[in-house]
């Protein structure tokens, strides 16, 4: 992604829930209260709403290391599975404003997100199996925004010895009602941030 289709991009999130921030819209606690999370996010939207301007966030060592994975763990799965990734770009939600997602790629009938973590973590995903409950949402949201329903979550890491282990490789297909009760969520959430903006412009 080059600077000019970086900025187009990044002003296309501008203000709005996406799929990789659903995790904090679903921060409560046990006792049904806000979590900090969820707080936090709805300040970052507001901020972002009343200025135009993304809010920038810090790139630690792991995330760049994931970041900078990323093509690697692309070619891997395709070698490995014979399955092509079509690129995409930010996909808004047919119903639901402010509501949006930008999945790692497409592939036939699903979307496809790809992890590169610590080894650590590689080896608990490898061990448990299946979809990581803390990128559930992430992943019914994208489903939610691309009107898709399959989605297959990738976790790679090259430093595994074992070229067989490198890649943890999980298809999904959650049910309708999954992704409805993340669109759900959304509604709630961005109903909460608009009466916030209102009180926000109302008080200026």
């Amino acid at each position: 992604m080059n600077d000019a289709e970086k900025a187009a991009w990044l002003s296309s999130r501008c203000g709005k829930l996406t799929a990789s921030r659903m995790y904090q819209v679903l921060d409560m606690t046990s006792k049904g209260a806000e979590g900090a999370k969820r707080k936090a996010l709805k300040i970052e939207l507001l901020a972002e709403r009343i200025t135009g301007d993304t809010v920038p966030h810090f790139v630690n060592s792991f995330m760049q290391w994931g970041i900078d994975q990323e093509p690697a763990a692309k070619s891997a799965y395709e070698l490995a599975t014979g399955r092509l990734i079509s690129a995409c770009g930010f996909f808004d939600h047919p119903e639901i404003a402010d509501f949006g997602a930008t999945p790692d790629g497409l592939i036939p009938g699903g979307v496809i997100e790809f992890k590169c973590p610590a080894t650590t973590t590689h080896v608990g995903w490898l061990l448990a199996g299946g979809v990581p409950e803390q990128h559930r949402p992430q992943i019914l949201a994208q489903l939610a925004c691309t009107g898709r329903e399959h989605a297959v979550f990738v976790s790679f890491d090259p430093r595994v010895r074992d070229p067989r282990k490198q890649l943890h490789i999980v298809e999904w297909t959650p049910g309708r009602e999954e992704i409805e009760a993340i669109e759900e969520h959304a509604r709630k959430f961005l109903a909460e941030v608009e009466a916030m903006f209102e009180q926000l412009t109302e008080k200026a």
